[in-house]
Order: C-alpha cells, then structure tokens, then sequence
C-alpha cells in the first residue's frame, strides 16, 4: 500500500507551530496580504520595517519562498544599515527557512548558522532556540541525523531554561521523528521523546499538537507491527482531527487508520508472524473490511476537495486490499480507476512527469496527418468530379485509407510489443497472458524535481529524451521489453512477451548497463544526475487494458516489490531481492544490503547487484 505522507514530521519552529496545507495557510495567505499592503505604505527605514520584511519572508516560505527570499534579503540588509542586531537574527532565520523550502540545503546552513553565531554573540536565547531547531530541520532533510540531533538537543535545552512548554514539546516531538526516520529506526527512542512531547501538549491544551504526537506514536508502532496500540492512538487523535474541519488533515487520519488495519490482516514479517498466524480468517477479514472502510472515507474526501494525487494512492489501497480479500474484481475496477485517474491528471496539469510522452506525439502528429488528407481528399473528389468523374477519385480514396492504415499500424507497433499488436489487430480480447520467470526493473532518476525545477522545459524535456532513448537502446540490447515510463520513472521487464529461460541475466545485464550509463552521463552543462535501479523476479500477469488508448502492462507482487527495490535504494545502485540472487546462481557479484522494512512486504533481506562474475 502507499505510504501515507504525514503531516507535523518535522516542524517549523518559528512564528507558527504548524506549517499545515488547510487553515493555517489560509490565514498565512490573509496575513500576508495585510502584511504586504501594509508595507507598500510604509515609507520609514526604521525597525518596523524591518519586522515587516521578517514576517513577509517568513509567511512566504510555503507558498513562495522566492519571494521570501527577496523580502528576507531586504530586512537583513536593512538591520545591517541600522545595526539592529536583534532584527538581523529573525531575518536571517526567516531567510533560511525559505531557502530550506527550495531546497537549497547550502545556502540555507550558511544564513541560519550566522544567525546561531550572532545569537549566541548577543546572548539572545530566543534566537538561539529558534536558530538551532531550524538547522537541525535542514540537517534532518538531508538525512544526517546525528547533525540533526546536536541542533535539536541544543534548541531543547534553551526552552527548558526558558521554560518555554510549547517550544519543549515541539523539540521533543523533532527528536522523536529523528528517531523514527533513521536507518534503521530507533523506536524506543522515538516512542520516548514523543510521549514526552505528547505530555506538553496536553498540559498546554494546544489539540493540533497532541493530534501530530499521537499520529507519529502510531507510526511507531505500525513499525514495530504494534498495530492495535496504532490504531488505539489514530482513533484517540481522530475527534481532534474532526474538530478542526480540516479536509486534507482528516483525509490523511483516514487513510493512515486504513493503512493500519489492512497492515494488521497482511505483515507477513517475522515478528508479526506468530500473531498473523494465530488470526482466523473472519479476523483477518474484518480487518481488512475495516480498512476499507477508512479507505473508502479518504476517497471520499480527496474527491471532494480535489486532490487527485492523493485519490490515485487511495485507490491503490483498495485495490491492494479487495487483492488481499480475495475479491478480484473489485480489485481490477480499482485499478483501472487509478490508472485512468493517473493519464487525466498527467495531461491536465501537462507537467513533465506525462506518462509515454513519444506515444502522445506520434498520436498528435497522426490525427494531423488524417484532418489533412481528409481536406486533401474533399478537394480532389470536387475536382474529380466535375473533370473526369468518381473513377480517379475511388483509387485515390483508396490509396489514402491504404497509406493511414499502414501508418496507424505503425503507431501500433510503437505503443505494444509487435506479437501483442499482432493479437489486437487479430481482434483478441481480452489480451492477457501469465508469465513465470519474468524480470521487471525500476530506474528512477533522483530528485528530478529539482534539477528540472529552474530550468526551460525544452531543455528538460531533451534531457528526459535523451536519458530514455539510450535506456531504450539498451533495453533492445539486452532483449528487454519498456513497459512505461511514469514521468522520470523508467520501467522494464525481461521475459515477456515471448518466455525466455535467461530473463533473469538479460534484466541484471540491463540494470548494470543503465547504472553505469548514468555515472558516466553529463548534461549539456555539465550537470550529473543520479539513479536509484530495483529489481525482483518471478511470477507477473500481463496485458492490454483500454478501449481507445492501449496500455500494454503488468500486474502482480514482483512488480509492486521491484519498485519498493526502487525506491529504498541507493542512489547510484542496483538493489535487488533475494529471488534475484537465487536466480543468478552466483553467475553475479553481489554485496548483501541487510535487512529493510519494506511495506505490505516487511522486514526482507536486500542486495545490491555489482557485476558480472568474468569467465575465464
């Protein structure tokens, strides 16, 4: 299932205790306003001008932090000019904040770091805290988690001299989600900073906080297979969550509650075994019935205030659960729904994760060529006529329905393997076909968002292009077949459509020769980009789906757990399961990862692919 993104993981300790997408942005939009009409009439250089530049900064930093960084960057120069060093500390972390949004982790230690130092200098606890806990969330961001618990440590120990209840609880609840991201977590650890955390809040009676703490307590559990104390901690959290008519909040409880349950009837891993196994039928029935339940609650919601992203991953969880219920049916429509939900969203927002981007422009340039030699053709038959009559106009009617069907046949060919375009022309429905010793790999380009973030989309489009052409190559090298590329996402399979006894070699051969494409590639400015590679073999389901827009693809575990391969990866790496090894046969050097929480999967033993061992 889809991991639930959560809300209050790391928290922004500045002006507001929460940096949550509903009301609180809302009325940061509101404040800002006033804020910015206010400053447009202010004409003195002096320190209120100054706090004005600090809230404007700070307040854009979630909905644009460029042009927070702008204000930012104005108030700091303006404390500067005035010697006002106590405005220069806020500006200063109000700056780095923004520059933390957009990602640019540097810049955004080198200012907040400068206000720690000047702080410190003028003794100013305040900034002190504030200061360090925002450099230990820039820290946290980049996975160096010890980093990330001196700053933290450091903001926790001034809000305890300041006695600052609010402050404690929010360090501590940092320190907690520490805990809780490391690799490999540290529960005992996290399950202690956040129940400390969760004690503040309820002593302050701030509800949002203790709503967070017990959401991230459930997490906890849910990764020690405690799913009951999780679900006990959702639903004690869940009126508060209610009250504050927040959709996209109570959409995400929902959803995570559902996770909670499906996880309960499903864990397979080793811990969990012994409770799973002692479960009848009927409780794991109800359990997943109940996270169906929940599910459904957050589909729900998501439609109503339209957030598609989210509904996908919904409909990915009921289908995953209708699978584990035995319900097929149910299970296929859901996945149809999020397939076809996926294509709408890609073309709507007509961003540069649009899923076969050449099979599109071949289609485009197709129905062209047709309005043309449809008008072509109207003009000839006219003229035809009135000259020497419909005799000449047939052949030509005919010659033209000869050359679109050849070109339409070849637009076929393009989008499906050439023995499944051979089955749908022969009119075969449905087109689906069982494979046992099929391959599949994911190969996900790192942090594409944010090289393509500031650049032209002509140049990012090429770079895409030029990156999956040679995937392409190799692909038709190794005798693989691309499935789909999902935005910066490149997916292929080996042993399918036509069965092969070495599927499993050509897949491992592919994966090395796209990982070392990638460590040797350069942009044209001399950019480098990165790429995580999973792969799992075994057992798939293949077919066409569509009526009007055919989509070759594959169903079952291998796939789902190729792509976790994926995304718990090491960027510049090929990670690969144990059924992988075991069909090597030692043909390949491989180096054992160790174990990985995988979900829906749990705990699994991960490699990682070297190379191949040289024949003598």
């Amino acid at each position: 299932m889809t991991r639930i993104v959560r809300t209050g993981s790391l928290f922004l300790l500045f002006l507001i205790p929460f940096a949550f997408q509903g009301l609180a942005q809302q009325q940061g939009k509101k404040d800002l306003k006033s804020l910015l009409v206010r400053l447009a009439t202010y004409q003195k250089e002096d320190t209120v001008k100054i706090g004005l530049y600090r809230d404007i900064a700070f307040l854009s930093y979630s909905t644009n932090p460029k042009t927070g960084i702008d204000y930012g960057e104005k108030g700091i120069a303006l404390a500067e000019k005035l010697n006002y060093r106590k405005g220069l500390i806020f500006c200063l972390i109000s700056t780095g904040v923004c520059y933390w949004s957009t990602s640019n982790y540097p810049k955004a230690l080198e200012i907040l770091l400068k206000a720690l130092k000047i702080s410190e200098e003028d003794g100013n606890k305040t900034g002190i805290a504030k200061a360090s806990a925002n450099i230990g969330s820039v820290y946290a961001d980049e996975a160096n988690y010890p980093k990330a618990l001196e700053y933290y440590f450091k903001a926790l120990k001034i809000s305890e001299e300041l006695n600052d209840k609010t402050g404690i609880a929010r360090k501590l609840g940092n320190i907690g989600t520490v805990y809780k991201e490391m690799n490999p977590p540290d529960y005992p650890q996290a399950l202690e900073y956040f129940s400390r955390a969760l004690k503040y809040y309820e002593e302050t009676g701030e509800k949002r906080g203790v709503a967070v703490t017990l959401e991230n307590i459930s997490w906890v559990y849910s990764g020690q297979s405690l799913y009951k104390k999780a679900i006990d901690g959702l639903n004690k959290a869940l009126p508060i969550v209610e009250e504050t008519g927040e959709p996209r909040w109570i959409m995400y409880y929902y959803g995570t509650i559902g996770e909670a349950y499906y996880n309960m009837a499903t864990d397979t891993s080793v811990k969990y075994r012994k409770t799973l196994n002692s479960l009848s039928q009927g409780e794991k029935s109800s359990f997943l019935n109940q996270s169906l339940g929940y599910l459904f609650k957050a589909a729900e919601t998501a439609k109503e205030i339209k957030a598609d992203k989210q509904l996908i991953s919904w409909y990915t969880d009921i289908r995953d659960a209708y699978k584990s219920l035995g319900n097929w049916e149910s299970a296929y429509r859901y996945s149809i729904l999020s397939n076809n939900l996926k294509d709408d969203l890609f073309t709507q927002e007509k961003n540069l994760k649009i899923a076969n981007l050449e099979a599109i422009r071949e289609t485009q340039v197709k129905q062209k060529e047709i309005e043309l030699q449809t008008e072509r053709l109207a003009r000839t038959r006219i003229q035809l006529i009135a000259v020497a009559g419909a005799f000449l106009g047939l052949i030509i009617i005919v010659l033209l329905v000869y050359l679109s069907r050849r070109k339409s046949e070849r637009l076929l060919r393009i989008m499906l393997p050439a023995k499944i375009a051979r089955r749908l022309k022969k009119k075969e429905k449905p087109i689906a076909d069982m494979f046992e010793n099929a391959a599949v790999v994911f190969a996900d380009i790192v942090d594409f968002t944010g090289f393509s973030k500031d650049k032209d989309p002509h140049q990012v489009i090429e770079v895409l292009t030029d990156i999956f052409g040679r995937m392409d190559a190799l692909s038709d090298k190794f005798g693989l077949e691309k499935i789909k590329t999902i935005g910066d996402c490149y997916m292929a399979v080996s042993g399918l459509p036509v069965p092969s006894h070495d599927s499993v070699e050509n897949a491992a051969n592919f994966a090395i020769a796209c990982r070392e494409l990638m460590r040797e590639y350069k942009t044209r400015d001399g950019e480098s980009i990165g790429i995580r590679i999973g792969m799992d073999a075994g057992q798939v389901i293949a077919g066409v789906i569509g009526e009007k827009r055919f989509s070759y693809d594959l169903w079952g575990d291998i796939v789902n757990t190729a792509s976790r391969m994926e995304s718990l990866g090491v960027v510049g790496e090929v990670q690969i399961t144990e059924n992988v090894v075991k069909r090597l046969q030692g043909k390949y050097i491989t180096k054992e990862r160790g174990e990985q929480v995988v979900k829906g999967k749990g705990t699994m033993k991960t490699w990682l692919l070297v190379s191949i061992v040289m024949q003598l």
